[in-house]
């Protein structure tokens, strides 16, 4: 499995389309599959207070996944904002029951990010929190790729998807 990840706007659903076009990989969306699992919906503000709550439903998820013996694309976030809207990190032992293999972290410019989800999400997001956001999954995703020996490419933005889909194939 490779776990893809990056702040809301980012563009990891476009890069998910667009690594399936390319590599033929599937990809499924972490947040999708913990809804389908617990029958609910969230929010457009992408504020999650219950976000360990959350995480059993997603290792069940992907361990059905796994089951297929299927490589696949895990879109999914390192950090999330909780019910509050501060920054918080998912627990170290999820990623350890997840287990990628390999680690794709997208970051993009902040004012892009805002950009898009003011037009997505109908919500005004300040660059200073983005910025914050942005430096706290970079953080985690490297302090976590180290501790379970995955491998990790981080992107510098849009102009280098066609490096992380290369690395893809590398794999």
């Amino acid at each position: 499995m490779i776990f893809l990840s990056g702040v809301h706007g980012v563009g990891k659903s476009y890069f998910c389309r667009l690594a399936k076009e390319v590599t033929g990989i599937e990809s499924y969306s972490a947040s999708e599959l913990i809804a389908q699992k617990r029958q609910i919906e969230f929010s457009q503000n992408k504020f999650i207070p219950d976000i360990e709550d959350n995480q059993p439903y997603l290792l069940q998820a992907v361990a059905e996944l796994k089951a297929t013996g299927q490589n696949f694309i895990l879109d999914g976030h390192f950090c999330l904002l909780d019910g509050t809207g501060k920054v918080q990190r998912i627990s170290r032992d999820t990623f350890i029951t997840l287990m990628p293999e390999s680690i794709i972290l997208l970051t993009e410019k902040p004012e892009i990010i805002a950009d898009r989800r003011r037009a997505r999400d109908k919500v005004d997001v300040n660059e200073s929190s983005i910025i914050d956001f942005q430096l706290q999954e970079c953080n985690y995703a490297k302090e976590l790729a180290e501790n379970i020996g995955a491998q990790l490419f981080i992107s510098g933005g849009s102009g280098d998807i066609a490096n992380a889909i290369e690395f893809i194939k590398s794999l």
